[in-house]
Parts: structure tokens; C-alpha cells; sequence
């Protein structure tokens, strides 16, 4: 059985995060949030090393979601939501704090959705190398 490391190539670090980018702000327009581990499991796919895969899932994620907040708070009332967020905790003027703490969860989410992915590549790797042990006939 081939494995998954021969049928996906390593691209590199740049193009997997790119590529998480892309993904990320994709399926944070499709409303739902938890998508994001889906985003940086593609950054798992396409590196080979664990780190590097939960660095392309980290800041591919972080990235697309600063990149699309940052544009909602030039175009729509994105700062005013923040600010009424925050304002329920009794902190008033802190909005940017909610899109920071917003986008490092995001960010949490894209680097273990990359760890993730990568692991599971590995164990399913591991699984297909191993042959069955030859039993002695009596």
C-alpha cells in the first residue's frame, strides 16, 4: 500500500500556508468557525515535519482571520460590535481586544487542526509499513 507521504508532495512551508490562508478565510465565510481545524490539517498535509504544520495551521489561520477582520472593521461596524462585546465585561474602549483574542483562537484552532493532520499522516503511514508477522507452522 502506498503511503500518504508519496501521493502528497511536500510543497514547502510558503505554499501550505498559502494555502491555509486561502482555506481559512473560504470557511470562515461559510459561518462556521470550527472549520478552521479543516484549514490547517491541509497544512499538515502538505509539510513534513510537526512543527512546520502547526506553524502553516497557526499562521495560515491567524492571517485569514486578521486579513478578514481587518477588512469587516474598514468596511462594516466591526469595531462597534467589539466595542458592545467588551463593554459587557465593563472594560469600555478595549474592542481591538476581543479581534485579538478572536483571531488567536482561530489561530489555536489552524495550528492544531495542522498538528493534527500531520499526525494522522504518520500513523496512518506507520499503520500501512507494518506487515503481518509470519506465524510458525507446527
Amino acid at each position: 500500500m502506498r503511503k500518504i507521504d508519496d501521493i502528497i508532495p511536500d510543497i514547502g512551508f510558503i505554499p501550505a500556508l498559502i494555502i491555509v490562508v486561502v482555506l481559512a478565510i473560504a470557511l470562515e465565510l461559510s459561518g462556521a468557525w470550527i472549520t478552521m481545524i479543516i484549514a490547517g490539517v491541509f497544512g499538515g498535509l502538505f509539510t513534513r515535519k510537526t512543527s512546520r504544520a502547526f506553524l502553516a495551521g497557526f499562521l495560515g489561520v491567524g492571517l485569514g482571520w486578521g486579513l478578514l477582520l481587518f477588512y469587516l472593521s474598514l468596511t462594516a461596524e466591526a469595531m462597534a460590535i467589539a466595542n458592545i462585546f467588551i463593554g459587557l465585561l465593563g472594560l469600555s474602549g478595549m474592542g481591538w481586544l476581543v479581534i485579538v483574542v478572536s483571531v488567536l483562537i482561530g489561530a489555536l484552532l489552524g495550528g492544531f487542526g495542522g498538528l493534527l493532520g500531520r499526525s494522522l499522516v504518520e500513523f496512518i503511514d506507520d499503520l500501512s509499513s507494518k506487515r503481518p508477522v509470519p506465524t510458525p507452522q507446527s
